[in-house]
This record gives structure tokens, sequence and C-alpha cells, in this order.
């Protein structure tokens, strides 16, 4: 019986408040400046893509609760194109006899030089020795991103929206009814210095806020904070680049639970 209360206590209580949604958590950069995923991650906002200079690998995993039966890892691949820009996307939440899986397409297009637009495709399917069937979930993610001024972008998106669930109608997973609507800013004060912030809803109507910063110490050498509300949780992270390659780490810690970690590994080319 305990393995069907892990997923349950993930569901409850998962990172940053994206209700059930095991399998899309912000990057590891992210997370360490407190979730401002609107302007960072494209797994949220498809529209960053078009202000991808670069093709760029990314592997990550994330540990809720120092419980490995908690643990999410995803890979992605992003092609940025003046034609159009394409990323791909694999995230796996869970264990052996639970385990939840997504696979996302994305595409984002330059309007001009301050709009860009973007959209994802993905599928999400959960499979569960506790299930005779499998859980699927087809849903489309729209974002927009604005560069009103050089140094100041504001990104808005809607993940899960519309979404449509296939399978045992009987089974009630969380995941498959959540969407989160965001608008977020990012700010590069001075040369080094960038202060985000966000503010969105979800399906629970529960208002989500966060602010961050990061500072860059040396020439590839990064220092992240942050923190978000509902629940309030404070987050550190670092970041090293060298040759086209960048690693990450961040710490979230939560007032109930604990401390929930997370690495990545990236390789730009």
């Amino acid at each position: 019986m305990k393995y069907l209360f892990l997923p349950l206590l993930a569901g409850m209580f998962t990172f940053h408040t994206y209700g059930a949604d095991n399998l899309r958590l912000p990057d590891v950069r992210c997370i360490g400046m407190g979730g401002n995923v609107g302007t960072q991650s494209i797994l949220f906002n498809p529209a960053l893509l078009a202000s991808q200079e670069r093709r760029s690998v990314r592997l990550e995993y994330f540990n809720r609760y120092m419980l490995k039966e908690l643990g999410t890892f995803s890979g992605s691949f992003y092609y940025p194109n003046p034609l159009l820009s394409a990323g791909i996307d694999l995230s796996v939440f869970g264990f052996d006899d639970y385990r939840e899986t997504m696979v996302r397409l994305s595409a984002a297009k330059s309007l001009n030089d301050r709009w860009a637009l973007g959209v994802a495709f993905h599928y999400s399917f959960l499979q569960s020795t506790l299930l005779e069937q499998t859980q699927s979930r087809l849903s489309t993610d729209i974002g927009i991103t604005f560069l009103p001024i050089d140094n100041l972008l504001i990104g808005m998106f809607v993940i899960n929206l519309p979404s449509f669930s296939f399978g045992n109608d009987d089974i009630d997973v969380e995941d498959f009814d959540y969407y989160l609507a965001q608008i977020s800013f990012q700010w590069e004060i001075i040369n080094g210095l960038l202060i985000t912030g966000s503010a969105g809803a979800d399906s629970e109507r529960t208002l989500i806020g966060n602010i961050g910063l990061e500072y860059a110490a040396f020439d590839s050498f990064f220092i992240r904070a942050g923190v978000q509300t509902s629940p309030l949780l404070p987050s550190i992270g670092l970041g090293y680049t060298l040759s086209g390659f960048t690693l990450d780490a961040a710490v979230v810690y939560h007032p109930v639970l604990g401390m929930s970690t997370g690495l990545g590994l990236s390789y730009t080319f």
C-alpha cells in the first residue's frame, strides 16, 4: 500500500504547486531562481524557442523530498531556425509500479524584432500495476514573448488548454486536468545581474507568484536565489559553463516536507 501513497503524495505537494503535473517541471536553472518559467523554460513557454541562437541538448533530474520514487527525469533537444524553430521534450516520473511519461513537440516563430509566438503539442500517459488500462492525455500549450526594450523580456503562456483524455473514465488522474496561465518578466539591470518574476493562476484557482535573481560572479559561474508563494518555497542554485557544457544545480526547501534537489547538464553547439 505504501506505493499507492507515493504518487498521491506527489500529487498533493508536488514542487511549485503546479498541481499534480509531475512530468513538467521548471529547468534546474529556473528552480534555483524561484521557478520563473515564462521567460526561462521552453518546456512551459514554447515561444522562447525563437530566441535560441544555437542548438542544445539537455538532461535533467529532479528529486522531491529525497525520495527516489518521486523523481522526474527529462531530456530535451532544441533546434533554432530562422524559418521555424523546433524542439522535442521527453519526461518520465515515478518508479516501476507507477510511471508517467510525456512526449512533447514544440515550434516557434519570430513575428518581428519584438514579438515571438510558439505552440506545443504533447502526449502523456500513465502506466500502473494498480490499473488495468492506461490513461492518456493529448494537450496543447501556447506562448508569447515580447521585448519592449533591449534588457526587458515579457513572457505569457497557457499550458494544457485545451486537453483531451483517453482511456478508462473511472481513472481520476489530476495531472490530466491541470492547466496554468502565467505572465512573467526578466530584466537585466546591469551586466551580470538578472531579476525575474511572475504571477499566474492554475486550474485550482491558486494564485502563484515568484521572484528570483541570477548573478554572474565570474564569466562562467552563476549564483541564483529565489522564492515562490503557495506555499513559501525558497530556493538557491549554482551554474557553471565550460566549452559549451553547462552544469546546473538547485535546492528547494518545503516548510513541511523538507528539501528537494535538481541537477541538469546541457550542451550547446
